[in-house]
């Protein structure tokens, strides 16, 4: 979370046009309280960055904030950012714009039934099956409450024609019209083809054209200003040696020895066992994955950060 507040204040007094902090566990699921908008859980999420940043820039200076009018967060993760939505538009707040792009909708997580005592907790309903079949977290990102939020399901999968056309057709506009004053990204990644999750179609170079319109709407808009905050992205090729890191820099002779020693934690009679279909997803992010996500869409925020000087915080 200091990251994503140190983000704001350079990107806010001038420092860098745009930042990128590459933070773990993600947060668009923390709320105020757990389990925001009746999700089964908190996925993996325990403290809402993007959400801490949007507040932060958009307090009054007399209360320690950055004074800014408005804020829109742009949540590209596959799954609805409810915790953010909960902290920020619980209730209408003309500061603040939330949008999420993700999959999901009312024929993917059925119906609530409204006669059922325990609905609270059981959210999921499809058809007469009464099951907890859905995505995570639910039905709170099917519809839009009030003119704060704009929830752009997208079905079983995000694919890149549904998802561009929702960039264009309607979060572009929303954008606009809002006129914010900074645009933050909870950036998530685990919409990539390749994801173990299944649920996305996107390539890395696609999230590198998402980064590209995000930059040019803040462009339009808020002098380029942009923070992105890492959220969801499980596509980790973890199963066998990387023979080049994209990050880290090489030297001392030990570039080539990628595989982390774990210690001798693991006891003798106990084997790390990768169930095969796992394995075989976990293989494909050797040719493109999580990593070279990130990649594109760190260099994509480079392209607009490009006043003397300035550059990313990564």
């Amino acid at each position: 979370m200091a990251a994503a507040l140190k983000g704001v204040d350079m990107v806010v007094n001038g420092k860098c046009v745009n930042a990128f902090c590459a933070t773990r566990p993600p947060g668009h699921h923390a709320g105020r309280d757990l389990h925001p908008m009746n999700a089964v859980s908190n996925g993996f999420c325990i403290l809402n960055a993007a959400a801490s940043a949007a507040l932060y820039a958009a307090s009054p200076r007399s209360q320690g904030g950055l004074g800014l009018k408005r804020v829109c967060v742009i949540d590209i993760d596959v799954h609805h950012g409810n915790g953010t939505q909960d902290i920020l538009c619980s209730t209408y707040d003309p500061r603040f714009l939330y949008i999420s792009t993700h999959a999901g909708g009312a024929h993917v997580n059925g119906f609530q039934n409204e006669d059922d005592a325990d609905a609270d907790h059981t959210i999921f309903r499809r058809g007469s099956l009464n099951s907890n079949d859905g995505i995570f977290p639910g039905k709170c990102g099917d519809v839009s409450p009030h003119p704060g939020v704009l929830n752009i399901p997208l079905g079983t999968k995000v694919t890149p024609s549904d998802l561009g056309t929702a960039i264009v057709t309607r979060v572009t506009p929303a954008v606009e019209t809002f006129d914010p004053d900074l645009i933050i990204v909870s950036a998530g990644f685990d919409a990539h083809i390749n994801d173990p999750l299944g649920m996305g179609g996107l390539s890395a170079r696609d999230y590198g054209t998402v980064t590209s319109v995000i930059c040019q709407m803040a462009l339009r808009c808020c002098s380029g200003r942009v923070l992105s905050v890492l959220e969801g992205g499980y596509g980790v090729p973890c199963c066998k040696r990387i023979d080049d890191d994209l990050f880290l820099p090489k030297g001392d002779g030990q570039a080539s020895q990628k595989v982390l020693d774990l210690g001798d934690d693991l006891p003798e009679n106990m084997e790390d066992l990768i169930d095969p279909l796992l394995r075989t997803k976990l293989d494909k992010c050797h040719q493109e994955g999580f990593l070279q996500c990130v990649q594109s869409h760190v260099s994509n925020l480079n392209l607009y950060n490009n006043t003397e000087g300035n550059k990313n915080v990564n």
